[in-house]
């Protein structure tokens, strides 16, 4: 038996993973760009301006779409995972190092399988097996610290991993039932609202000024921050729902673990950081599962 998924063009798949490919690029520069931010504002209230933005850009986008079942429903639980996901995430930065913050964060691609089964009791084809074991293999060797203490920060950005891990379950089993744009506006908005309850309980409506008061004092950190709306979230988060509804969940998430290895690699060319023998094996491994991935190990009836 062949799935829904399986049906569909092979020129339709590969475009939706160079798509899921650029939106992993986007998020490796995302990652050194936030670290960078965090130094000049607080991160709620930061987290609060930037969702609220890409809100309102892609809300720009909405006339004329077609809204579809379960729209309201569907976006409110991806909305409240990605919340709560993004929420450790960015706190977790504060106390954490870049090194260990993007290990923790990649976990999610490892993780997926098992989040993939125990939600939905779908087992990964063959070939998604192999490719994410090859992948998860590879993006240990070239990301896993290799020193430093375990702190909050680290446990924080874990929880984080995990909750993404749920949330690309989500997205593949939900994101093909609707338009992307109003898919994406709708988690967008919950957890902008999340982020803003979150900062207003904690310090009053006061405390929203200062996410994004310090970047109207330096024209870099604001362009910086620009990008990270224009790009890292309104366009990534469009373009990953409509790519996840065309691949599965672990398929995804093989894709994911090029976020720290593209990372890895553009520091190495622009920094003159050394990968090392374990960096360059990590890289051909996580390489190798992706192209496992995209093959038949055996013909399907």
């Amino acid at each position: 038996m062949t799935s829904d998924l399986e049906r569909e063009p092979l020129s339709r798949r590969w475009r939706a993973d160079a798509v899921l490919i650029a939106v992993t690029l986007a998020w490796g520069a995302d990652f050194v760009l936030v670290k960078n931010l965090l130094g000049a504002v607080p991160p709620l209230p930061f987290l609060f301006w930037r969702f609220a933005a890409a809100t309102a850009l892609c809300a720009l986008a909405l006339p004329g779409r077609r809204r579809t079942p379960r729209l309201g429903p569907d976006g409110l639980v991806l909305g409240i995972v990605l919340a709560l996901g993004m929420g450790l995430q960015i706190l977790g930065q504060v106390e954490t190092s870049a090194s260990h913050a993007s290990f923790l964060t990649g976990l999610a691609s490892v993780f997926t399988p098992a989040a993939a089964y125990l939600m939905t009791r779908k087992l990964p084809t063959r070939e998604n097996g192999v490719g994410i074991a090859l992948a998860g293999a590879g993006f240990v060797l070239m990301t896993l610290p290799t020193g430093g203490a375990i702190n909050r920060g680290d446990l924080l950005v874990f929880g984080c991993g995990v909750t993404f891990a749920f949330y690309i379950v989500l997205m593949a089993e939900r994101s093909a039932r609707h338009d992307p744009v109003w898919f994406t506006v709708i988690q967008l908005v919950v957890t902008t609202a999340a982020a803003g309850v979150a900062v207003v309980a904690g310090g009053g409506l006061a405390a929203l000024a200062r996410g994004v008061t310090p970047l109207l004092d330096d024209a870099a950190l604001l362009w910086q921050a620009v990008f990270l709306v224009v790009i890292g979230t309104a366009g990534t988060y469009v373009f990953q729902t409509w790519a996840q509804g065309h691949m599965s969940a672990t398929h995804a998430a093989i894709i994911y673990t090029l976020e720290p290895v593209v990372t890895a690699l553009l520091a190495a060319w622009f920094l003159g950081e050394r990968l090392g023998t374990r960096g360059w094996l990590g890289g051909l491994l996580v390489l190798a599962g992706i192209v496992v991935s995209e093959i038949r190990l055996r013909p399907r009836s």
